[in-house]
């Protein structure tokens, strides 16, 4: 009864941890969150958090903390999904606090204009006696400015916000050389930011003001950048801001080895990037291009020439071990650019498994081919590639993205069991609701299967349990009824008239259901009256009674009853027929 053992299982373990404490408070989910165990605090938010009007206070409590908690993932997208939709009658205090942080996620997703939109309205409700506010608020607007790229506006605010906050302008003197280097201002940046030359941000914002405004030649900002990547105690916001300028200078020097390189870096740290997006964003093209442009510079200093693929893949793999830079720009020039769909396929496998080795590999793979123009559609992206995205979404709990990506793919990957492959891509598309794919899928590997073996059943019917925890019990109707046909085991024909029957219960197609239950209780003898043949029995009886079918019921429940010699088993079976008796 391997379903039903499950439930018992589960059920089982259900009962032994309801003793458990969950955190119920602010400052247990606090506890939690402190621990790294971020999602699980949010979770445990979501569970303890009631509706508005009941304890309104403490709801505004949870989502404080629930903002808090997303801004430590750096998810702006999620504050900025529950912030836009917050309940009427919040206290006053909670609604311009609210205001504030959708702003400034707004900010950090690159919607300055939306973030302007809710700041103006804050300053126009506010009392002249709000200074610091005000002066937050009108810092936030420099801000969007900046996201925005709006060069001259942000100048023009960031002379009136100096004029009317001098103390707090002087101060945020870091805002002020962002808003320099966006207009180009670069002598006047390296003026300002000199004296704070110690502080780490003012060092990498001192470097790009350099290197654009040509103080200091492209090479040196490199190896001042490798310098203080290289000390202790810079966090990761300074690591990354010190890659991107490095990335920049890098390009600047013509060192394409380098580019690469301090490319990847970034890349793979581009949450913890302070500096705006429209002073510097690296991004998945660029480094595309860097590969592209380094493999082309390896392959003129060994005089090969494009087209010859067989030899770029020759030289990249006999270089990997030692140069896997080198080797990795070589077998992306040849996936982008070769000449033979073979080479292709070819070069695609061997770059997603030489960056797979490096640290962080895994994010740029799905960086490279989920945020990119060279790969606009699934379906593009080759084939070898798609294979270990679906792996890595799966083993980031993604299913949706991995079961968009399984609809694109149409063969297992040489070497893997086919039936295997084919049932875990049904199980994928089922699991991220493309049911419809998956039923398609599952009744293409009955059509190639006439015979299964006991393992392939048992495997397939643990899909089609999905399905029925999807809800689509027609199409796990219909496939149970065609795997029946392809074994010849009593036992499993006898289980699936069984599942049958629970896919037609949940449908409340009750009398069928009835039918199916006593099927498999009398397959294939019908005077067995064995475990499983009495609880087949037992859930005809409920869904007889379910029907209106009150003394069909009643008598298979005094058949059980005569049967049964388990004391509490007995007391249960009287406690239903006693329920059988008051409905008639």
């Amino acid at each position: 009864m391997r379903k039903a053992s499950i439930n018992v299982l589960i059920l089982g373990w259900a009962i032994s941890v309801s003793s458990i404490v969950y955190a119920d408070s602010v400052e247990d989910i606090q506890h939690l969150a402190d621990t790294g165990a971020i999602n699980l605090a949010i979770r445990a938010i979501d569970r303890e958090q009631h509706k508005p009007d009941i304890k309104p206070e403490l709801w505004e409590q949870f989502e404080q903390q629930r903002i808090a908690l997303y801004q430590q993932r750096h998810d702006w997208q999620q504050i900025d999904t529950h912030l836009g939709n917050l309940p009427a009658n919040l206290s006053p205090a909670f609604s311009v606090w609210a205001s504030m942080q959708h702003a400034q996620a707004l900010i950090e997703l690159g919607n300055g204009e939306q973030a302007r939109a809710l700041l103006r309205k804050l300053i126009w409700s506010a009392s002249e006696h709000d200074t610091q506010q005000l002066s937050d608020w009108r810092r936030l607007i420099l801000r969007s400015y900046l996201a925005d790229g709006l060069a001259a506006d942000a100048q023009t605010a960031s002379l009136r916000y100096r004029q009317d906050y001098p103390a707090q302008a002087e101060q945020d003197y870091l805002l002020r050389a962002r808003i320099l280097l966006l207009n180009k201002q670069y002598a006047e940046a390296i003026e300002l930011l000199e004296p704070h030359a110690d502080d780490p941000t003012a060092g990498a914002l001192l470097l790009l003001s350099q290197l654009r405004g040509e103080t200091l030649a492209s090479n040196k900002v490199l190896q001042a950048s490798y310098r203080h990547l290289r000390e202790k105690g810079i966090d990761a916001e300074m690591t990354a801001n010190l890659w991107a300028v490095a990335s920049e200078a890098a390009q600047r020097a013509g060192k394409r080895n380098a580019r690469v390189m301090t490319l990847e870096q970034v890349l793979v740290k581009r949450q913890a990037l302070s500096l705006p997006k429209s002073i510097i964003h690296p991004t998945s093209d660029d480094l595309w291009n860097a590969y592209l442009e380094y493999a082309v510079d390896i392959s003129n200093k060994q005089q090969l020439l494009i087209g010859q693929d067989d030899k770029w893949l020759a030289l990249a793999d006999s270089i990997k071990q030692k140069q896997p830079i080198g080797a990795r720009s070589l077998y992306a020039f040849v996936m982008l650019r070769g000449q033979q769909p073979e080479a292709r396929d070819t070069a695609a496998a061997a770059f997603v498994s030489l960056l797979n080795s490096r640290k962080q590999g895994k994010e740029l793979i799905q960086l490279l081919f989920t945020d990119s123009q060279q790969y606009k559609k699934r379906a593009d992206i080759p084939e070898p590639v798609r294979h270990k995205l679906v792996d890595l979404a799966l083993a980031d709990g993604d299913i949706d993205q991995a079961s968009e990506i399984m609809a694109t793919i149409q063969k297992p990957p040489p070497g893997q069991d086919q039936f295997m492959w084919w049932l875990r891509r049904a199980r994928i598309l089922v699991l991220g609701n493309q049911a419809k794919l998956g039923v398609q899928a599952l009744d293409a590997i009955l059509d190639s299967h006439p015979k299964m073996e006991q393992l392939q059943v048992d495997r397939f019917m643990q899909v089609i349990f999905d399905l029925q925890t999807a809800g689509e019990n027609d199409a796990a109707y219909d496939l149970f009824a065609k795997l029946f046909q392809h074994t010849d085991d009593q036992k499993t024909q006898r289980e699936i008239y069984y599942w049958m029957a629970d896919s037609r219960k949940a449908q409340e197609r009750y009398d069928e259901a009835a039918q199916l239950y006593l099927k498999s209780a009398m397959y294939p003898d019908p005077k067995n009256m064995d475990p499983w043949a009495q609880t087949a029995h037992y859930q005809a009886a409920v869904v007889l009674a379910k029907a209106g079918m009150y003394q069909d019921a009643q008598t298979l429940l005094e058949h059980l009853l005569k049967v049964t010699q388990d004391p509490q088993r007995r007391e249960a079976l009287q406690r239903e027929l006693q329920k059988m008796w008051a409905m008639q």
